[in-house]
C-alpha cells in the first residue's frame, strides 16, 4: 500500500485501503504473471511412430523441435491448432520457437530419449496400472506404484463416429464407448500406452474441428490442498466440480479469458451449467481426481512418473516475469525441483505441486540456447 501513496496526492484512509489491500492479497501468484497452461509432457519410445500418431489420428501439428545429440534425447511439441492458424513455417527455426513461448493454446512436449526406440524391453508407465487397485482388476500392478497421472483427451461432435474412423486407421482402444457401466465414452491407445479420452462436446458443431485438445487428468492425495496451489497460487479457475459421493470428485480447473469468465459457471456444483460450459471449451481443462479418503492415509503417495517407471513428465506455463513469480512463489511455501537461476538453463523452472507432480514455468518468449538440456 505505501506504492499506492504518490506525494501531492491524498493518502488513502483505513476504509479506502482496506478494499485494495484485500484485493491485492486474493489476486492469485499465477494471475499477476498471466501464467497460461501451455504443455503437458509425456515420454515416448519412438518419435517416428508418435508424432506421426497424432499429427494423422488427432490432427495435430509439429510446432517445434529440439534436438541434443549431446545429452542424448529431443523434444517434440506438438498443437492441436484452429483451421486457419497461423503456424510456422518451418520446424525447427527462430520463429517456431518464439511461437512455442508466446502460443495462446497448449500443446503436447513428448520427449524421446535417444536408444529407447530400438531397446526391445523399454516401455513406458501409463499412470494407470497400480497397487492402489483391487487385486481382481487387469491393471492392479504388485509391488507397482501408486496410480498418478491418468490421460489426455480429446472433444468431438460424435465418440460412436470418432472411434469408428479412429479404429479403422488402427488405433487400439482400452475402452469402447458402450464398454462398462459408462457408455459413450471411450479411452483411445496412444503407441506407447497412454489413455487417450474420447469425449462428446456439449454442442454438435461449436467447433468446426473434429478434434480439439480438452484435458489433462492427474490423482491426487489431497483435494484442498491441490485446490488451494492450483487456484490461489497458479490462478486457474475452478469451473465443474463432480462428485460420486463415497467414491471419488473430480475438479476441472482452467485458464479463462476475461471474456470467458463472464459466462464461467456460478455454481460449480451445478451439473446443468457446470458441464456444458466444460463442453463448449477450445482450451483444455486440468482435471484433478481425488478418491476420498486419501487425504488421512499418511503412507499415500501418488507416483508422478518422474521415477521409475516413468511416464508423465509435467504440466507447464509460460509466466510474465518468471524470476519474480517464482520468489512469490516461494515466499508463499511452494517448494522447487529447479529454480530459475540453477542449472544452465534460466528461462525456465520446476516449482513442484502439493503430491509432488513437477510444474514447469517457462519465461514468455524464452530462448533456449542450443546445446542446454532441459529437465527430461
Amino acid at each position: 500500500l505505501a506504492q499506492a501513496y504518490v506525494p501531492g496526492t491524498p493518502r488513502l484512509g483505513l476504509q479506502e485501503a482496506e478494499p485494495l489491500l484485500a484485493e491485492a492479497m486474493e489476486t492469485p501468484i499465477g494471475t499477476k504473471y498471466r501464467a497460461n497452461f501451455q504443455q503437458t509432457m509425456l515420454r515416448i519410445k519412438d518419435p517416428k511412430v508418435s508424432v506421426p500418431f497424432y499429427e494423422q489420428n488427432f490432427g495435430m501439428k509439429l510446432i517445434h523441435r529440439y534436438d541434443f545429440p549431446e545429452f542424448k534425447f529431443s523434444l517434440y511439441f506438438l498443437e492441436r491448432p484452429r483451421e486457419g492458424q497461423a503456424l510456422p513455417k518451418t520446424v525447427p527455426s527462430l520463429e517456431s520457437e518464439q511461437y512455442l513461448w508466446t502460443m495462446q493454446g497448449c500443446c503436447l512436449e513428448l520427449t524421446h530419449n535417444y536408444g529407447s526406440e530400438s531397446d526391445p524391453d523399454f516401455k513406458v508407465w501409463s499412470g494407470n496400472h497400480g497397487r492402489d487397485l483391487p487385486e481382481s482388476s487387469p491393471l492392479y500392478m504388485k509391488d507397482g506404484p501408486i496410480r498418478g497421472f491418468g490421460h489426455i483427451a480429446f472433444n468431438v461432435d460424435d465418440v460412436y463416429a470418432t472411434c469408428d474412423v479412429l479404429e479403422k486407421a488402427g488405433v487400439k482402444f482400452q475402452k469402447k464407448p458402450d464398454d462398462g457401466r459408462m457408455k459413450g465414452l471411450a479411452f483411445a491407445l496412444d503407441p506407447d500406452g497412454y489413455w487417450i479420452e474420447i469425449v462428446k462436446r456439449a454442442e454438435t458443431g461449436v467447433f468446426s474441428e473434429p478434434f480439439n485438445l480438452s484435458q489433462t487428468m492427474k490423482r491426487v492425495k489431497d483435494a484442498a490442498a491441490t485446490r488451494h496451489f492450483y487456484e490461489k497460487i497458479m490462478g486457474l479457475q475452478l469451473v465443474y466440480e463432480m462428485t460420486i459421493p463415497n467414491d471419488f470428485t473430480n475438479y476441472f480447473f482452467v485458464c479463462l479469458s476475461d471474456e470467458e469468465k463472464k459466462n464461467a459457471p456460478t455454481d460449480v456444483t451445478d451439473r446443468e451449467q457446470a458441464k456444458p460450459f466444460v463442453g463448449r471449451l477450445w482450451q483444455p481443462v486440468l482435471e484433478i481426481t481425488h478418491n476420498h479418503g486419501t487425504e488421512k492415509d499418511e503412507a499415500f503417495q501418488v507416483h508422478t512418473g518422474n521415477s521409475d517407471p516413468q511416464g508423465f513428465g509435467h504440466i507447464g506455463f509460460i509466466v510474465d516475469d518468471l524470476v519474480s513469480m517464482c520468489k512469490e512463489m516461494e515466499a508463499a511455501g511452494v517448494k522447487f525441483f529447479k529454480k530459475p537461476e540453477e542449472g544452465k538453463i534460466q528461462g525456465i523452472a520446476f516449482a513442484l505441486d502439493p503430491d509432488g507432480y513437477r510444474v514447469e514455468l517457462i519465461q514468455r518468449g524464452a530462448t533456449i540456447p542450443m546445446g542446454m538440456p532441459t529437465v527430461g
